[in-house]
């Protein structure tokens, strides 16, 4: 009998060693990684230019990283707005990338303000309010003109420092 007793000891030792060196040498579990969201920025030169990212604060957040980057043209009295979103999954992450073109609606000293006319599919309207003086914008969207149903909320501009 005494030598099941070091048999058995024998292979629970055997076995805990096999676990601790596959634990040791396994694969890392997947780690989510975070992204930089641009330095906010908002710059006045001929036109407008302005770096960030989004933060949603009202309405349904859909919990990506996202930056931006908006162009705007005091001639053309438009402004072009470059988005890229990293979507989050349990088995990795999906890039997105989408344009939004603004009709400018005012831009004086103090503000400018800019609306994509169903810029968010069917008849959701992105309108951009841009804050010149204190360099902040926010971002609004909702049902536009007509029988329209859909998601309200706003988002602020927000940046990671350099």
């Amino acid at each position: 009998m005494p030598i099941l007793r070091y048999l058995s000891v024998a292979l629970a030792s055997a076995l805990v060693a096999v676990y601790a060196a596959l634990w040791l040498t396994g694969p890392a579990p997947l780690e989510r990684h975070t992204a930089t969201i641009p330095p906010l920025l908002v710059d006045q030169g001929d036109g407008l230019v302005i770096f960030g990212g989004w933060h949603t604060v009202e309405g349904y957040d859909h919990g990506v990283t996202n930056g931006v980057q908006i162009i705007c043209s005091r001639e053309r009295q438009t402004c072009l707005e470059a988005y890229a979103s990293l979507l989050y999954h349990d088995s990795g992450e999906d890039l997105e990338a989408q344009a939004f073109d603004y009709e400018v609606t005012t831009w004086d000293d103090q503000r400018l303000q800019a609306i994509d006319k169903d810029g968010m599919g069917e008849c959701l309207d992105r309108i951009l309010n841009v804050d010149l003086v204190g360099e902040g914008a926010t971002l609004e969207w909702r049902p536009g003109e007509g029988d329209c149903e859909g998601d309200t909320g706003k988002a602020v501009l927000v940046g990671d420092p350099l």
